[in-house]
């Protein structure tokens, strides 16, 4: 899938709450679901810095792609991790 069509998917997604209470919970929820991080990858090495709240980004070559896994310790930044590319590809 590009990422113009995940893009798609992601505002058609959202587009079905109106209110941004109900997106918050989407969020929330995505965050909820998502697979954790394996504990070896929280390191500093792979925090990213300047956020609020703590988020690890660890990158991988399998079989000569590059696949990204991300998670936060805040449900909401989970949830858009979810929503990202770095989330979709870690799928």
């Amino acid at each position: 899938m590009s990422i113009n069509e995940l893009q798609d998917e992601v505002i058609a997604e959202f587009s079905d709450f109106d209110d941004w209470m109900d997106r918050y919970q989407l969020l929330i929820d995505l965050g909820n679901e998502q697979e954790p991080l394996d504990e070896k990858y929280k390191t500093e090495q792979n925090l990213i810095e300047g956020c609020q709240s703590r988020v690890w980004l660890q990158a991988d070559d399998v079989d000569g792609k590059i696949v990204f896994n991300a998670e936060s310790d805040a449900l909401i930044v989970k949830g858009i991790i979810d929503q990202s590319p770095f989330g979709t590809y870690a799928r």
